[in-house]
């Protein structure tokens, strides 16, 4: 296997154990762990030393890796971020129904899914759930239900005859996963993840849980030049962020800071979104381990620049008229630089001048992204970054197409050019 394929084959790896946003950090601690980075916990009194990798994570969704290296006030920090949420479903509060002798999940869906791809498809179930330990304390557990427990049947056309007209569904009442046979009138549901977890059902307190496409993602195409794969936005964004931050631990010139939020799907309003105050607290407290000023933090803030890396559309050839045709996007061609005179990408021309340079001088291909200019596109936590910060953010993604979608389509080479180029920033 080519080094290229190689590193798809790790990206898939990856996402396989990654169906929500919680097995996404536990496998980017992993990493961080083999890599020989330290945990901290935020609540702790931070004992750290320049030249080492540390992380720490929050609420089970957030996973945050730094290092000093170099004098900050001087080289400022290089801020690798992205998010591992994506659109689809969440089970609801009382999480099952039953109509009709089917016991049926409910849901409620989660950022700008593309619901049509669902009906149909085997689905596993994956997330978090919270029982009450022997102390009678709170406990999380990370599940992963790999195997096909639910499934969304369509209405045959002979039912429904404009089922292929507009493709319009209610989630209340039509998307209702079925779970199983049920005429005694109780739903068994959380039985069921009860039995699955070895708890009594008495003692679930609370859960995150998300249907997901039980099926591996896998190469497609004559030569294997595609992946197919489910949460490529963003999650893929996250692991290459991550991969090129442990390639540079031995090699890194500037102070690094890698983090993959969540909730960006819905406006990066939490805790552990992008509008936290993760990356504000790792520099405070670099900076106080360091005996700066607040002058001083300042000075490294003005030398800093942050990469977001959110999946950019490519141009499908089924529809061209909807793409900036001037600036056409390519699987398999490299990084895409975001523009947009909006601000819904944060790049400007000065971290367009950076973006093209880290490129050209590591021999990184990369390609530009334009909207139409009568169509809005989608935001990032790039202008976030940038203006909670005050730090020259620039937007950045892999191709893809099939964005939202249960399974969405990347380029085969496009993950190692994303690791190089963030394996190139970091070392900068």
């Amino acid at each position: 296997m080519n080094t290229k394929k190689q590193y798809a084959q790790n990206l898939l790896d990856f996402l396989n154990n990654a169906p929500t946003a919680f097995q996404s950090n536990d496998e980017l601690v992993k990493m961080l762990d083999a890599a020989g980075a330290i945990q901290l916990n935020e609540g702790d009194a931070w004992d750290i030393e320049k030249g080492k990798s540390y992380y720490f994570t929050k609420e089970g969704t957030q996973c945050a890796a730094f290092r000093i290296c170099g004098d900050p006030r001087e080289t400022g920090f290089r801020i690798g971020a992205a998010h591992q949420d994506a659109p689809g479903f969440r089970i609801k509060t009382v999480p099952s129904k039953i109509d009709l002798g089917i016991e049926r999940m409910t849901l409620e869906g989660y950022g700008g899914l593309i619901v049509h791809g669902w009906l149909d498809r085997p689905l596993g179930l994956a997330g978090r759930v919270f029982v009450k330990d022997e102390n009678g304390d709170a406990k999380a557990v990370n599940v992963n239900i790999k195997k096909p427990l639910l499934i969304i049947p369509s209405a045959a056309i002979h039912v429904v005859k404009g089922v292929n007209d507009g493709a319009k569904f209610n989630i209340q009442t039509e998307l209702l996963p079925f779970f199983a046979q049920n005429s005694e009138g109780k739903p068994k549901f959380l039985s069921y993840l009860a039995e699955y977890m070895g708890v009594n059902a008495s003692d679930i307190l609370s859960f995150e849980l998300a249907p997901y496409e039980v099926f591996d993602g896998c190469f497609v195409g004559a030569n294997e030049e595609f992946i197919s794969v489910a949460r490529l936005d963003d999650a893929s964004m996250a692991y290459a962020t991550m991969a090129g931050f442990i390639e540079c631990k031995d090699d890194c010139g500037a102070s690094d800071i890698a983090v993959a939020f969540d909730h960006e799907e819905c406006g990066s309003n939490s805790n552990r979104g992008a509008r936290c105050n993760t990356i504000m607290q790792i520099i405070d407290r670099i900076c106080e381990k360091l005996g700066y000023t607040a002058e001083d933090k300042y000075r490294a803030l003005s030398k800093t620049i942050a990469l977001s890396a959110d999946m950019a559309h490519a141009t499908h050839p089924s529809y061209p008229a909807n793409h900036e045709m001037a600036l056409p996007v390519y699987l398999n061609k490299g990084p895409v630089l975001k523009l947009s005179y909006t601000q819904s990408y944060a790049t400007s021309s000065r971290g367009t001048a950076v973006f093209k340079l880290l490129c050209e001088n590591n021999g990184i291909p990369y390609q530009i992204f334009n909207n139409r200019s009568d169509v809005k596109g989608g935001g990032t936590i790039g202008p976030i970054l940038s203006a909670e910060h005050g730090i020259l953010t620039i937007d950045i993604g892999n191709p893809s197409l099939s964005m939202h979608a249960v399974r969405e389509l990347g380029g085969t080479d496009d993950c190692y050019y994303m690791t190089k180029l963030f394996y190139a920033f970091f070392k900068a």
